[in-house]
Parts: C-alpha cells; sequence; structure tokens
C-alpha cells in the first residue's frame, strides 16, 4: 500500500473530525472563505503567468474569481454538511442499536464480549484488579408463567435498572440472553466485588415491582463472582469461573451470591 493511500482514510478522518467540531454553519463559513481563497490564488497566478493584461484585468478576474465560489460553495457545502451530519447521527443511532439491548436499554451481549477482549490487556499494563459479576433472576420462568412475558419483561427492565443505579459510571452492565447479566467490574478486586453483589442482591430484593395488572411482585437474584486472574486474554476463564459460582449460589438456595470453588 502506498503512502499516499495509508494517509487517505486519515485525512479524511481528519476533515470529519474538523466539520463536526465546527458545527454546520462555521463549518459552511470556513469552506466558502477556502474555496474564495483557493480560487483567487489560482487566478491570481493564472493571470500574472499565462495571460498578463494589466492589472485592471487582474483585479476584475480576481473580484470575478470571488464572487463565484462565494454564491456557489455555501450552497453545495451546506448540502454536504448537512448530509455528512445526518450520516453521523444514523451511524450514532445504529452503533447504540447494536451495543444496547433493546428491552432493558443496558448493554448487550456483544458490547461485552468486546470489552472482554479489550481488559485483560488493559488490567494487565495498568496493573489494577479486575472482577466479574453474572446475575441470573430466581425463578423468572414462574413470573412469566404467572404473570405474562409482558411482566416477565417489566421485571427484567426494573431489575437492569436496578443494577445500573448501584454501579459506578465505569462499570459494564449487560444482558447477556433472558434473564442473565454480567457485570464488568474494572479496577475492583475480589472483596470489593463482593460488596457490590450484595448491594446489588439487596437493593433487587428490597425493590417492589409494580405489574400492568397493578399488582406488585418482588423478585431476587443469585450471583455468581470471579476475580480476573491473568493469563486469560479473552476472559473465557473469568467467565466459567463467575458461572460456576452463580450455580454455587444457585443450588445453595438462591437470592444470594457465591465464589467458586
Amino acid at each position: 500500500m502506498t503512502t499516499a493511500a495509508h494517509n487517505a482514510p486519515q485525512t479524511a478522518k481528519a476533515w470529519r473530525n474538523a466539520v463536526f467540531g465546527m458545527g454546520r454553519y462555521r463549518s459552511v463559513l470556513a469552506i466558502t472563505l477556502f474555496s474564495i481563497l483557493m480560487s483567487d490564488m489560482i487566478t491570481g497566478v493564472i493571470m500574472s503567468v499565462f495571460w498578463w493584461e494589466g492589472v485592471d484585468v487582474l483585479l476584475k478576474s480576481l473580484l470575478v474569481a470571488a464572487i463565484v465560489p462565494g454564491i456557489v460553495a455555501p450552497l453545495a457545502s451546506s448540502f454536504v454538511v448537512k448530509l455528512l451530519l445526518e450520516l453521523e447521527d444514523l451511524q450514532t443511532q445504529l452503533l447504540e442499536m447494536v451495543n444496547r439491548d433493546p428491552l432493558t436499554k443496558v448493554y448487550s451481549r456483544r458490547y461485552l464480549l468486546d470489552c472482554l477482549e479489550i481488559e485483560p490487556a488493559r488490567t494487565l499494563r495498568s496493573n489494577e484488579p479486575m472482577s466479574l459479576l453474572i446475575l441470573d433472576v430466581d425463578n423468572f420462568k414462574s413470573v412469566n408463567d404467572c404473570h405474562g412475558h409482558i411482566n416477565g419483561d417489566i421485571v427484567l427492565k426494573k431489575i437492569a435498572q436496578i443494577c445500573e443505579s448501584t454501579l459506578r459510571p465505569y462499570d459494564v452492565i449487560a444482558r447477556f440472553g433472558g434473564e442473565e447479566f454480567v457485570v464488568l467490574l474494572p479496577n475492583t478486586p475480589l472483596p470489593e466485588a463482593c460488596t457490590v453483589a450484595e448491594r446489588i442482591r439487596e437493593n433487587v430484593a428490597n425493590a417492589t415491582i409494580e405489574l400492568t395488572s397493578g399488582e406488585s411482585i418482588r423478585s431476587t437474584v443469585s450471583i455468581g463472582i470471579s476475580p480476573f486472574i491473568p493469563p486469560d486474554p479473552k476472559c473465557i476463564n473469568l467467565l466459567s469461573r463467575a458461572d460456576k459460582g452463580l450455580y454455587k449460589a444457585k443450588d445453595n438456595g438462591r437470592n444470594q451470591w457465591a465464589i467458586a470453588d
């Protein structure tokens, strides 16, 4: 790959970032002024070197060279910048759709798996601890069977909100599938992860969930906990140990957290 081809995407990205940074109207103004400047420079060189007919003609040519892009550039650049900004909005919305679970609005399984590929290297580089929780809603099938799937969705959304409000801004909670959630806790040793798990368990157990019928129910979660133990490049062992902890919590009677042996 040539140097020019290699630098082209970087140049395009730099221009795009500049447009987003300035906003629509300032971008149009900047493009218009740049167009007028370039037009006058090129016209001046051509008239001075290849077509010299005196200062009067040169000045008139420069005036025309300024007027034409002064009219055309705002119209063209306004349209292009508008499309560019709309495209960025659509890309942001699409990324949000991919990264967020549509029901609970917490992160998606895909986003979590992406994090689990990045976090081990960052954790090792910064020499910080990391832990992971796997949460499962207890007896969730009976909620669907007794109250219907719409109310089951309400329970999942409520529990996701409780968990998210309990966590720090930089913690990651994702719906891993069905009634199962995974919480990634950067810079968190095992004892602190246990404290977070207990706080989540207690907050969920104490919450009242109002159903569509007006009836209120309570729910609980079981939680498996695992610390990050290197080397584990994609956190396969981290997930596996947390999952074993979850089964241990279930076997011990639910509504509790456990660490795998």
